[in-house]
């Protein structure tokens, strides 16, 4: 099998200009709201490459000579670094959907919004379009400050809370169930299968159970004022939020999204195979032909890509889902 690689730079195909400069190429794939990466390492022996415009967007696929090639995603130049010697032209660039609006303070409230509506007005107002689960869809929020915090941060916040991924994909703003990120933003992501004889290295590790079985959320009844407690899980010891909230079914989403948190990631996965684009961060792959307590199916949580002179790996960390 031989790897290929293409680059398009502001809509020019550029992949034959630069072939035999070309070091490296390695794309970093992460769940949640860090931002996708790409980092292309030039030969500059002679000094005859265009230097790039900070702000040019670079289109980038990788696959094999035999497959289609799959498109890795659009990404927006913000450094470029010169070395030498030997003399070395590295650029790097972030995720285009990654705007720079999503990092701007913000000081308003959400009153008796639903999630849908919410993620709705930050995607509009961030140049984006919202997909968000239908899970989450109509789930109400009685009230929600955002006090001098971005956009991004509230979203982590809120993802955290519910158990969710929030993330800026293929011009949208996704906002879904771990897992799903992708494939709610209309990207199909299957499960990928991987054999022991694409492993190149793994390392498996199996950490004892967290020790809280359950988790106590609080709640304000506004009729009463009194301040009550939900219960999630069971058994000893139990984990409790500092955080109240307004309602009860708040405050059990919370609690609900914390005790999978405290669970999850109990088995972590970390693996180098032969190079493999359709692994993604927030996809799945199903492994199989090692131990036992290895095989199966594992989240992807962080995902490499390397392309250069040995070849074409992926480098991936994942999980155990939840259950």
């Amino acid at each position: 099998m031989i790897p290929v690689i293409k680059i398009v730079a502001d809509s020019q195909d550029i992949t034959d200009r630069i072939r035999d400069r070309l070091l490296s190429l390695r794309l970093t794939d992460e769940a949640g709201t860090t931002s996708d990466t790409v980092e292309i390492q030039l030969d500059d022996r002679d000094s005859k490459i265009e230097w790039p415009t900070h702000g040019a967007e670079l289109e980038v696929f990788l696959g094999f000579s035999h497959t289609e090639m799959v498109r890795m995603g659009l990404f927006t130049v913000d450094e470029i670094e010169q070395t030498g010697p030997p003399s070395t032209l590295t650029v790097r660039g972030k995720a285009a959907d990654m705007r720079a609006s999503f990092k701007a303070s913000k000081t308003r409230s959400w009153d008796n919004v639903t999630l849908g509506a919410l993620v709705s007005q930050i995607a509009n107002e961030n140049g984006l379009t919202a997909k968000v689960a239908e899970v989450f869809t109509s789930t109400t929020i009685t009230h929600l400050d955002q006090t001098d915090e971005s956009d991004l941060h509230l979203l982590t916040r809120l993802a955290r809370e519910f158990g969710a991924v929030a993330k800026p994909v293929a011009g949208y703003l996704v906002f879904a169930q771990k897992g799903e990120a992708k494939s709610v933003s209309g990207m199909e992501l299957p499960t990928v299968d991987i054999n022991v004889v694409s492993v190149q290295q793994h390392r498996m590790t199996q950490a004892e159970r967290g020790k809280y079985q359950s988790v106590r959320a609080y709640w304000h009844e506004t009729e009463s004022a009194d301040q009550k407690s939900v219960i999630i899980g069971s058994g000893e010891p139990v984990y409790s939020m500092r955080h109240s909230y307004p309602s009860n079914n708040e405050a059990t989403r919370a609690a609900t999204a914390k005790l999978q948190a405290l669970t999850r990631g109990v088995e972590t996965l970390s693996l180098t195979v032969i190079g493999n684009a359709e692994l993604q961060a927030e996809g799945k792959l199903n492994l199989s032909n090692l131990r036992d307590a290895v095989n199966g199916e594992w989240l992807l949580k962080r995902v490499e890509h390397q392309f250069d002179a040995q070849g074409f790996v992926t480098r991936i960390e994942a999980e155990t889902p939840n259950s």
